[in-house]
């Protein structure tokens, strides 16, 4: 499930799509900041994100205003930015753990760089930036943006239940992956209406189950928009959400047997049906290998054992023997890279 760095390419401008928002500017009884002094500004998108943004220009007299509007769908965080100046101007972006940023541009047009990978992004666009990875944008002249940060567990939870996929790896981006609202034109009439609704002092969505279902159904729109390591199987759900039955029988058989040795040839005879239709079964419908199903759900079984605590009597080897693993070491390996954080973190915080 890798994604392999790239060049970003970007056709015209799909600029008919923002035709949709109306007259008015989004979020607009939502002003978080608003100035026209250079200084002051570059304060405030510091202090606001812990220093995580730069906002530089080369002179100071280019400077015209910036403004931004911000609110919250649960723990999603939207925010209109505009910026007004003369000349072209910089922003340095440091790294952001198990943070991704997707951000639409509706005026102006910048280059982003982001290891060697590098795209352009102009008017009617979407970005999707992962913020664990340090990058520089340069945007040329006046702009406006709307940005939803989003928690990347936030969406690795939203993919395992809204979609019943098990996350082994990471959720992963495709690098500066850049896409045209016409063809997220879903996606972006549901933020339009989202925007609308928290715009109001009376918003539904500000608060209850409405709010929860609607910031759900942008997590879900975004993964489908978005290029990442999971796209296929979640297209492959919501394609054919009737998962066959040779792939159940062998979920069955790991969630039944996940504690005990289990071999490739055990699925196999469980599931009644070829390897070689067993194993595209998982990766159509699962996005990994059955024995990667093994692996996560082995994996699961042992968070939850650590979460208890040592109040429910865990260890990490307790845990990682509980849960079929033989070797400490691969354990570990395995469930750093699957949870990125130590076993024995997990517990500490239990």
């Amino acid at each position: 499930m890798a994604i392999s760095a790239s060049v970003a390419k970007v056709s015209a401008p799909a600029g008919a799509v923002l035709d949709g928002m109306g007259s008015g500017p989004l979020l607009a009884n939502r002003c978080r900041f608003s100035g026209t002094d250079y200084a002051a500004t570059r304060r405030f998108i510091g202090k606001s994100t812990q220093n995580l943004y730069d906002f530089t220009l080369q002179e100071e007299s280019e400077f015209i205003g910036f403004q931004q509007r911000t609110a919250m769908l649960g723990a999603t965080c939207i925010s209109v930015v505009d910026v007004d100046c003369i000349a072209d101007y910089h922003i340095a972006v440091r790294e952001k753990k198990d943070s991704v940023l997707l951000q639409i541009v509706l005026r102006g047009s910048a280059e982003i760089r982001q290891g060697t990978a590098v795209a352009t992004v102009g008017p009617g666009q979407a970005l999707i930036v992962d913020l664990s990875v340090a990058s520089r944008k340069f945007w040329h002249g006046p702009s406006q943006q709307v940005m939803i940060g989003c928690d990347r567990r936030h969406l690795e939870h939203t993919l395992a239940k809204e979609a019943g996929i098990n996350i082994v790896e990471p959720l992963r981006f495709r690098p500066l992956a850049v896409v045209d609202l016409d063809i997220a034109s879903t996606f972006w009439s549901h933020l339009l209406t989202v925007c609308r609704d928290l715009n109001d002092p009376k918003s539904r969505f500000a608060r209850g189950p409405v709010g929860g279902l609607a910031e759900r159904t942008l997590r879900l729109l975004l993964l489908e928009a978005m290029p990442n390591n999971y796209a296929a199987a979640l297209g492959a759900r919501q394609s054919s959400p009737a998962v066959p039955y040779y792939v159940r029988r062998a979920e069955e058989y790991i969630r039944l047997h996940a504690r005990e040795e289990i071999t490739a040839r055990d699925l196999v005879i469980a599931a009644r049906v070829s390897a070689r239709s067993l194993y595209q079964g998982f990766r159509t419908y699962r996005s990994l290998t059955p024995m990667g199903y093994l692996k996560a759900v082995r994996l699961d079984l042992a968070r939850d054992t650590l979460l208890k605590g040592r109040a429910g009597g865990a260890s990490v080897t307790d845990a990682a023997t509980g849960a079929g693993y033989c070797n400490l070491s691969q354990f570990s390996r395995d469930y750093r890279a699957r949870f990125r954080e130590t076993p024995s973190a997990t517990l500490a915080r239990a």
